[in-house]
């Protein structure tokens, strides 16, 4: 059966095999063709090997017999795929070297990088310079939009890979650097505790203290723009830390020389046929059925051509022209050769010509509209997508859009789009335009001229060293205002913000600023000190108001209250004395008030419960103050209260410092998105800083009914982070609280002192298919009474974390087990539940006394013969913990062989019982009882590090 099933497959390649060879005439034409075909079967062929030699495997475990013929196709299979590949690396070199890849790699994007010869070959010398110890510094340079920063990220994906750093630090420089900002970047990635980052010096000494402790680092200093004094910086390198390399990129090769760079690699355009093959992959130009150049194909070569062989110009004019007629495509090459040249610096002109088109030919005017919101921010700026959302709804964007949750997956659905044409970029945070769109304005040192603003319908600048801001202007058409009112002021702490102001370069507005912006529908104020002026009351049509670390100096803020039309409210990082009673019944079309990461001193009573039409509410920890003293807490409970009158109420972030003092009457089967924090040591403001709802639940609860009273259990099968902690007896089951179909959304759970808990899904009255069908990690802490996942295992003889029948739960998901003194858990996972940790990569077993083995065979015995294999694998584990575990003995006892091929840190302590991780294989019965060795030959670690 097997023989017949892939003959035909092992015929076929041979068809390919041959035909370059024999048929000379019209090879050039059908080559790439057939090579497409031959790669093809060939990744065919190794999956029927793959699957037939698994086939094999099994049966030689069940002791069965292999038929000669299976033998004889397998290596005939390996003989085969060697000449396949072979012939292809042959073929690619002899006739076409430059565009061809080398086999192994394609024309697919591989974490943004291609594998074109010209840019292969300057990968292969970075990776050399970075193995030279005489070279430190290394620079790439090249236009914008040419690649330079895709090749430091595949460079860093490489050395990773091969582990020849200790630790790798990338961060963006940007035009106008901040060193400040650029020391809190690494602190970051070095993760060094409490930093500060205030003081330059200060982070450079402990900056480079924490890279020193490392014997190798590699910095990555994307897009420099001027010298940078790595010094100042904290970056030691040469005679201060040989073992630290340097690798920056600039447009600007004059500013790598300036940084000492021993080396520099350019970047140039890709050659014509590599350019011309990444265009037709962008724009899905298929060369089947052509043996000529249409009319239309023509044309598209032409358009290509226009790119520049620029990737960032292929990519987005290819992207935006596909699947369309010839119309568009010769209306497409007209634009590209008659657009005016853009004066931009840095910036090959037919990329910004590229990049117009692709603007032009987005599907949507909103696409447009929430692209051009992101030119509101400097380059290299990770854009919170919430600030799009909010300013979207105030200039009104979008047409029948009935709720700010409806704005919001708006908006994520076109900035999904907008990264599909490349004309945003994925970030770390959120999502972050590419360098080449968007351009950091300067700061300004006085107002700009009348004339140069006055027609502008959105205006954002940066300004500062002003003694205050200018009245009387007139702008008839503006809707949108962005004003950073001290950019050139050091960040100053939040607590520090109700203290003096007598440093800060206080905005002595004049009243009559705000008077000429009767259109104005989005105003945001960021590093404001100073007084809101009676004429931001004019601003009747404004819907939305932003203000972001500010502190009003003279605390009077009622005059919001004249804005009846305000939709979106935000105080964030800011003082404010109170929120005053004036507001109460003037802010009737608000839906959104977001105070996270305030400081607030007072809401006067009544203010919360007069917005009836609130659909979102952020309030994060401003009620920690008023709890702590006793005076307040009477007024803190009423005011919370409040919130039940929120019958609109879809979105909550709210941090309470004990069940008491929840809002009872609150509809909570409404909530969609929620941040909810109940408990004294759950207090953070970190947790604070983001209106990007995960739908989390941290609950410190002392009496479990509560949890039912206050109805946030019907919040169970929508939460995705889960952490519970409660030293109240009771509690056996934990999905007894949520009911059929268990925690549906959850990929987070941390459960922390149940001393009762002893099972997480009930099984007596049936089987669940799935309790946990997301789940990513899971932490365990303190569970005297824990005895595995399911009450199934009450009528097993050994008590394990996990154990089958393998439908009871989905966890091929889990990444990341952490289990802490459960003391009476045996084993973690049954054999077949192991099998399926295919995603798994951090174990971490803890002060666990009867903790025998990880993995248990004991009482499943079916199990070993479903698996029908000897050995256990845990294919992308990389860290594995096992610390004071007095009764372990093994990693399984039953299992001889293990195989962990992605470990690289392992740590073993306090396991007196321990001789070696797998039971002694044959070959190892006669060591010596006394000197024996941990590992035996069959366990193996591919990349451990010593």
């Amino acid at each position: 059966m097997v023989l017949n099933y892939v003959l035909p497959v092992v015929m076929k390649i041979g068809e390919y095999l041959v035909a370059p060879v024999g048929r000379q005439f019209g090879y050039l034409i059908f080559y790439d063709r057939n090579i497409k075909n031959l790669e093809k079967q060939v990744q065919r062929l190794e999956d029927k090997r793959f699957g037939v030699q698994k086939s094999v495997e099994e049966a030689e475990a069940k002791r069965e017999t292999i038929a000669p013929g299976v033998e004889r196709w397998l290596k005939t299979v390996n003989d085969l795929n060697e000449e396949a590949k072979k012939f292809l690396e042959k073929s690619y070199k002899e006739n076409y070297p430059t565009v061809v890849p080398s086999v192994g790699t394609t024309f697919a994007f591989t974490g943004g990088f291609k594998g074109f010869e010209s840019r292969r070959s300057i990968m292969n010398g970075v990776m050399e310079a970075l193995t030279d110890d005489s070279i430190y510094v290394i620079g790439i340079c090249g236009i914008g939009g040419v690649g330079k920063t895709t090749m430091v990220n595949e460079v860093a994906k490489k050395v990773e890979e091969k582990k020849m750093f200790d630790v790798i630090v990338m961060v963006v420089a940007s035009q106008n650097p901040n060193l400040i900002t650029v020391q809190g970047q690494i602190a970051k990635i070095l993760d060094l505790q409490d930093f500060g980052g205030n003081n330059l010096p200060t982070g450079a000494g402990k900056i480079r203290s924490k890279i020193l402790s490392f014997e190798r680092v590699l910095v990555i200093l994307d897009d420099v723009w001027k010298r940078l004094e790595l010094n100042d910086i904290g970056i030691p390198f040469g005679d201060n830390h040989k073992g630290c390399k340097i690798v920056m990129t600039s447009r600007n090769k004059d500013v790598c020389n300036s940084m000492g760079t021993h080396e520099n690699f350019e970047i140039g355009v890709l050659h014509k046929e590599e350019a011309w093959n990444l265009f037709k992959e962008m724009a899905e130009i298929s060369d089947e059925g052509t043996s000529h150049s249409t009319g239309l194909q023509l044309t598209q070569m032409a358009v290509a051509k226009e790119c520049g062989g620029l990737p960032i110009a292929i990519a987005t004019v290819g992207r935006a022209l596909r699947c369309k007629n010839k119309y568009s495509w010769d209306s497409a090459l007209e634009q590209l050769r008659k657009s005016l040249v853009k004066n931009i610096s840095g910036v090959d002109e037919k990329v910004f010509k590229s990049l117009e088109l692709s603007y032009d030919s987005l599907d949507s005017d909103e696409a447009k509209k929430c692209f051009l919101l992101c030119s509101l921010y400097p380059e290299d700026f990770d854009i919170p997508i919430e600030d799009l959302v909010r300013y979207a709804i105030g200039i009104e964007l979008f047409e029948r859009i009935d709720s700010v949750h409806q704005a919001r997956n708006r908006v994520h659905s076109l900035v999904d789009d907008l990264k599909k044409c490349y004309l945003l970029m994925e970030s770390k945070n959120e999502e972050k335009e590419h360098s080449i769109v968007v351009r950091c304005d300067e700061v300004l040192k006085e107002w700009p001229k009348k004339d140069r603003l006055e027609k502008n319908a959105i205006i954002s600048l940066k300004v500062d060293g002003m003694h205050g801001l200018p009245g009387n202007l007139e702008f008839p058409n503006l809707h949108l205002l962005k004003l950073d009112c001290n950019a050139g002021l050091s960040p100053i702490l939040l607590e520090d913000l109700n203290k003096g102001m007598e440093e800060v370069k206080v905005q002595e507005t004049q009243d009559s600023f705000y008077q000429g912006m009767k259109e104005l529908k989005v105003l945001a104020l960021s590093h404001m000190y100073g007084s809101l002026t009676t004429s931001l009351g004019c601003l009747t049509n404004l819907r939305t108001l932003s203000f972001f670390h500010c502190r009003l100096i003279d605390d009077g803020i009622s005059v919001i209250g004249a804005l009846e039309n305000l939709e979106i409210l935000r105080f964030g990082d800011s003082y404010i004395k109170e929120l005053p009673k004036e507001i109460i019944g003037h802010l009737a079309h608000l839906k959104v008030l977001d105070l996270l990461g305030c400081v607030v001193e007072r809401i006067c009573p009544g203010v919360l419960s007069s917005l009836s039409k609130l659909e979102e509410l952020y309030v994060g920890s401003i009620f920690k103050s008023w709890c702590e003293v006793e005076e307040s807490k009477e007024g803190a409970k009423a005011i919370i209260d409040e919130l039940a009158s929120l019958s609109n109420l879809v979105a909550l972030d709210i941090a309470v410092i004990n069940i008491s003092f929840w809002p009872r009457g609150l509809v909570i089967e409404k909530l969609k998105k929620f941040n909810i924090r109940v408990g004294t040591s759950l207090w953070s403001y970190n947790a604070d800083r983001c209106s990007s709802l995960s739908n989390q639940l941290q609950l410190r609860v002392e009496n479990m009914s509560d949890i039912i009273e206050t109805r946030l259990n019907f919040l169970w099968k929508s939460t995705e982070i889960l952490n519970l902690t409660s030293r109240v007896k009771g509690l056996k089951i934990l999905c007894d609280l949520v009911g059929e179909g268990g925690f549906e959304c959850l990929t987070y759970l941390s459960l922390d002192m149940l001393y009762d808990l002893e099972y997480l899904i009930n099984t007596a009255d049936g089987v669940p298919q799935s309790a946990f069908p997301v789940l990513e990690s899971i932490c365990l802490y303190c569970l005297d009474n824990f005895k595995g996942i399911t009450s199934h295992e009450c009528r097993q003889s050994s008590k394990a974390l996990w154990k089958g029948p393998t439908q009871l739960v989905w966890l091929r998901n889990l990444t990341s087990v952490e289990v802490v003194c459960c003391l009476i858990l045996e084993s973690m996972f049954s054999l077949s539940i192991a099998r399926d940790l295919v995603q798994l990569q951090s174990l971490r077993i803890v002060g666990c006394p009867m903790m025998e083995e990880i993995v248990s065979s004991e009482g499943v015995e079916h199990e070993i013969a479903a698996i029908a294999t000897n050995k256990i694998k845990f294919p992308k584990l990389k860290e594995l913990i096992l610390e004071d575990l007095p009764s372990l003995t093994a990693i399984s006892k039953a299992m001889n062989a293990i195989e962990l091929p992605q470990l690289s840190s392992l740590r073993l302590w306090n396991m007196p019982k321990l001789k070696r991780l797998c039971p002694a294989s044959d070959s190892e019965s006669n060591c010596d009882p006394i000197i024996q060795p941990l590992f035996n030959d069959k366990v193996c670690f591919s990349y451990l590090r010593a």
